[in-house]
């Protein structure tokens, strides 16, 4: 098993997954969260709770693949989907595949919108009334591409420690300037929301969902089995700015919280700076988010993994199509929660406690029978008596729940989506409208 392979440390680790988690926690989770009643943040902790479970069950899953097949190695630029293939065959690994680059294409759209959004009113203070928001989300997608172009985590270390003092920063100023809103406009926190904890799961779940890049990350680590330190340790740092941010949001806005927290501040110089710091983090944090989907296409095209022109060409395309969908989407929440709810959710609920059981499985067949595994070797290896005891029902819960959030939140994401849809025009039913 190759356990060492001179990458990351535990450390810089820690921030590329900080750095994946970004600002939006800070900015659009707590509307979200307020929605929910007072049970909103006992909901955030136990999806949080979830969260670091199942990825570190990903993470286990690769040390322990290494062990029943060392070649496995070789397929280190997808390894999401080739766990899923070692697990269950070819056609699932390519299923997984599937899912997994479109959940993280899914989260690219939300970071243009919003670092749009905040372009554009930024760009109304200073410089002009009628700057369109539809060509501020055309110029943070030009900013966007050289970062992209750039390689692994590993590549992007720079990249990650300027986020994450960014995300510190911001998180601060925002603390300050939140501090600072008259007490007379509270209004009260909403009651229990059904529908509104729905939806919220699947935001929470869309925004804080490491799974597509955990695996991506463990590559390029020093020591792979050190995943659940990185991961406890980058949950704790941007969750704790979270929950503060929502507490005091609780007790200064209440129930005035909405998608995006900036709204809701005093205009200010701090304010600008914030904004401008938004935007450069989201730029930050989309190159490295964005490294599962582009390695996963590369390895598909054969592209090399050193810097190319077609590396560039590729991932410009990429944004290039994120960037008309993005026109094409009316709000940022829209994509946020139905992402979430259709495709974080089993990412994150369901096929990690099922890949750990069948790897285990697979692990005890190895040592079992002391020999070489394949993928054909395991048609059909029954369940041992000592999984059933220590795994087989913590894990088949959280299964279980997986299925139940996603297919509720899917439900009722679509049907707010729909209303939601007529009452704000897209960027393209702008255009239509003003041509025709």
């Amino acid at each position: 098993m190759v356990s060492s392979r001179g990458g990351l440390t535990e450390l810089l680790a820690i921030l590329s997954i900080v750095d994946l988690f970004g600002v939006l926690p800070i900015i659009v989770l707590p509307g979200q969260i307020a929605k929910c009643g007072w049970l909103g943040i006992p909901l955030a902790i136990f999806v949080f709770v979830v969260q670091v479970f199942t990825a570190i069950l990903l993470g286990k899953c690769w040390v322990i693949a290494e062990t029943i097949e060392p070649n496995i190695v070789h397929k280190n630029r997808y390894p999401y989907a080739a766990i899923a293939g070692l697990s269950f065959g070819r056609t699932f690994e390519r299923i997984v595949h599937v899912m997994q680059n479109i959940a993280v294409f899914g989260a690219i759209i939300p970071n243009l919108l919003i670092a749009a959004d905040n372009l554009y009113t930024l760009g109304k203070k200073v410089y002009s009334e009628n700057l369109s928001f539809c060509i501020c989300l055309i110029i943070i997608g030009i900013i966007l591409c050289p970062p992209i172009w750039l390689g692994s985590p590993k590549d992007l270390k720079w990249i990650s420690l300027i986020s994450v003092f960014t995300v510190s920063l911001v998180s601060i100023l925002t603390w300050i300037l939140m501090i600072q809103i008259p007490n007379n406009i509270y209004v009260p926190v909403p009651k229990l929301s059904w529908s509104a904890m729905i939806i919220a799961y699947s935001v929470l779940a869309f925004q804080f969902d490491v799974h597509p890049l955990i695996l991506t990350i463990q590559m390029d680590m020093n020591d792979i089995k050190k995943v659940p330190f990185v991961v406890i340790g980058a949950f704790f740092f941007t969750c704790s700015l979270f929950l503060i941010t929502v507490v005091i949001g609780y007790l200064k806005l209440g129930g005035l919280l909405n998608t995006n927290l900036l709204n809701m501040l005093p205009k200010s110089h701090a304010l600008n700076i914030v904004i401008i710091l938004i935007i450069l983090q989201i730029c930050l944090s989309t190159a490295v988010s964005t490294t599962p989907l582009f390695q996963n296409i590369e390895n598909y095209l054969h592209i090399p993994k050193e810097f190319t022109w077609k590396r560039c060409v590729l991932r410009t395309f990429i944004m290039i199509l994120a960037i008309l969908i993005g026109e094409v989407v009316p709000r940022l929440d829209l994509v946020m929660s139905l992402v979430g709810s259709l495709l974080t959710g089993p990412l994150m609920f369901i096929l990690p406690p099922i890949l750990y059981l069948k790897i285990q499985m697979l692990y005890q067949s190895k040592t079992k029978h002391s020999k070489k595994m394949y993928y054909s070797t395991f048609p059909s290896i029954k369940l041992s008596t000592d999984i059933v005891s220590r795994h087989f029902i913590s894990l088949a819960l959280i299964v279980m729940i997986g299925i139940l959030a996603s297919g509720l939140s899917t439900f009722m994401v679509i049907q707010n989506d729909q209303y939601s849809a007529k009452l704000m025009p897209s960027c393209f039913m702008k255009f239509i409208h003003y041509t025709f």
